[in-house]
């Protein structure tokens, strides 16, 4: 059975971060290409407003349950977009308004067209809302082993904590996407066909479109093309496996191979990121990344 709102409300909040040390980052500043990917992820956790906007063009609006989780998973982002904005100002980097203003000049695909494929699909394909569960549960996955990995590229004590309180919360996005999506495919041969078909024709990891796409081949192919980032891959992709119906997708191995190509077409090189002795580190966080092998169920009853 797919996970409850009242589950979700009970753990849900704005990100903690009135203890993090901000100010340990003029001290000990982060690499630059720790903070290129950093940039990435704030405009995506930020653009999260856009995309619900979408997801409100669907029949599924009519849906409280539905419209509760968009609320609370848009809430959570936001702050989620907050908090890495605050990493980049004590860099000197542009963060939030003025930074925010400049993407979606960059980006106008959300005036018309997007709400209105979303209303198109939404009324045209009957199982299209098992397609946007599935798709959003990879997304959180592969946002959460982004989150992960970049904790242990720049060992850095005070971003590694802040990393790890986001990581929680995508944790519980990610369980209540896949709970909902194992549902819809297991009740439904078509929905499963459907699913598939969107995600090997229309799948790219996330940001395609909404950012420059240099930046989100960079951060995908500097977090994953070598080394420990390639096993988390592999877990996700072992998540993949294991919906009814979508085995042998090789969805993100597929996108991080298309990313290295195109950093390399563009730059010239793909910078390595520094090795981390003992690898990544097995912590909580790391099981809220994954979900270690636990249904969406059992990781919430933990909380």
């Amino acid at each position: 059975m797919a996970i409850s709102i009242q589950k979700f409300e009970e753990q849900g909040g704005r990100l903690k971060t009135d203890d993090i040390d901000f100010e340990s980052f003029r001290t000990s500043p982060l690499p630059p290409d720790v903070l290129r990917c950093i940039g990435y992820m704030h405009d995506i956790e930020y653009q999260t407003v856009l995309y619900t906007r979408e997801l409100l063009m669907m029949p599924a609006w009519k849906d409280p349950q539905f419209t509760a989780f968009l609320t609370l998973w848009n809430y959570e982002e936001y702050w989620h977009g907050n908090a890495l904005g605050r990493v980049l100002a004590m860099h000197d980097r542009p963060a939030h308004d003025q930074r925010l203003a400049d993407m979606r000049t960059f980006n106008n695909r959300y005036l018309f067209w997007s709400p209105a494929i979303f209303w198109l699909l939404g009324h045209g394909v009957r199982q299209f809302p098992a397609v946007h569960m599935t798709w959003g549960a990879i997304n959180e996955w592969t946002a959460n082993a982004a989150y992960n990995r970049l904790a242990a590229v720049a060992d850095h004590p005070t971003l590694t904590e802040l990393l790890h309180r986001i990581m929680r919360q995508e944790g519980r996005h990610a369980g209540y996407y896949a709970s909902f999506a194992r549902e819809m495919l297991e009740d439904s041969r078509r929905a499963q066909k459907v699913t598939s078909w969107f995600l090997r024709h229309q799948w790219a990891p996330v940001g395609n479109g909404d950012v420059p796409k240099i930046e989100t081949s960079f951060t995908t192919a500097y977090l994953f093309g070598s080394g420990d980032g390639m096993e988390l891959i592999d877990r996700i992709e072992d998540r993949i496996d294991a919906l009814p119906g979508l085995k042998g997708l090789n969805l993100v191995r597929t996108g991080i191979a298309n990313a290295r190509a195109h950093v390399i077409e563009q730059e010239g090189f793909l910078p390595p990121p520094p090795a981390r002795a003992g690898g990544l580190k097995k912590s909580l966080a790391d099981d809220e990344a994954e979900l270690n092998g636990l249904t969406p169920e059992e990781l919430l009853a933990r909380r």
